[in-house]
């Protein structure tokens, strides 16, 4: 219509738009959220991992193989610690769940262009990170533990654990690092640069899943840059799930090749 404005997928922050609203939990329990979380993951995966072991000795005969094991170990572990981690995330953060603005998570809801170019980014960002990734490690291998895991299990456990990869864990990362930690950091240096730091420690915190192979973290760096800026353009962190799933989308096709 003529009246109506011109289509914009992207928003810009109205300027005050965040005027009067209540800042989250400070620095302090936005860093031992994140910490909490990956925590959370070595000690369930350990007590689970134990029980899997002591059970295989007891039924040796009926207990499926070590790979279909290690699958539901990392099932369980995955989606337990995102339940406890979003559980505490909607405990403390509450009054900024739905905020859009620089001091909230974003659970608004975003428009169809907004999902779709989030969707689109997704599957762009590991293209050029890959490039990237090629030309800085070389001859040197690349992978990571999840692959690795899938490759040794059963089709139908590498099924099983689609959702948990594409789904879940992108879920609880967008809420810790596009949600939480972004916040902070947008309230104290402004979207550029909480756009680069979260990113780089998006990249960074996930060197033990790739074996410390630091020339896969700029793929990393990017994909989170991606999600960051997705999260303040649209003030809805959902296209940057998009992106993030849309991105382990494409790194689980390798499971089945």
């Amino acid at each position: 219509m003529p009246n109506d404005p011109a289509f914009t997928p992207f928003a810009a922050p109205t300027p005050g738009a965040a005027a009067g609203a209540r800042p989250g939990p400070g620095w302090l329990e936005t860093i031992l959220i994140i910490v909490a979380y990956f925590a959370l993951q070595f000690a369930l995966g350990g007590a689970f991992g134990f029980a899997s072991q002591s059970l295989a000795k007891a039924f040796p005969d009926t207990m499926p193989g070590p790979g279909d094991r290690l699958v539901v170990v990392v099932i369980l572990t995955l989606a337990l610690s995102a339940a406890i981690t979003l559980a505490m995330v909607a405990r403390r953060w509450a009054a900024q769940l739905r905020d859009g603005g620089p001091a909230g998570i974003g659970f608004a809801a975003p428009t169809g262009g907004q999902m779709l170019a989030g969707a689109v980014m997704g599957i762009v960002a590991p293209i050029l990170g890959g490039l990237l990734t090629q030309q800085l490690a070389g001859d040197h291998p690349l992978t990571q533990s999840v692959s690795e895991l899938a490759d040794s299990a059963h089709v139908v456990m590498r099924i099983a654990l689609l959702p948990v990869a594409v789904l879940v864990g992108p879920l609880v990362e967008e809420v810790l690092f596009r949600g939480a930690l972004l916040a902070r950091l947008r309230l104290s240096l402004g979207d550029g640069w909480a756009i680069a730091v979260s990113s780089i420690v998006f990249g960074v915190i996930h060197l033990p899943d790739l074996g410390g192979l630091w020339y896969a973290v700029p793929n990393l760096i990017l994909v989170g840059a991606f999600c960051a800026w997705l999260r303040i353009r649209s003030r809805s962190i959902w296209p940057a799930f998009a992106c993030h799933a849309a991105n382990n989308s494409l790194a689980t096709l390798a499971w089945f090749s």
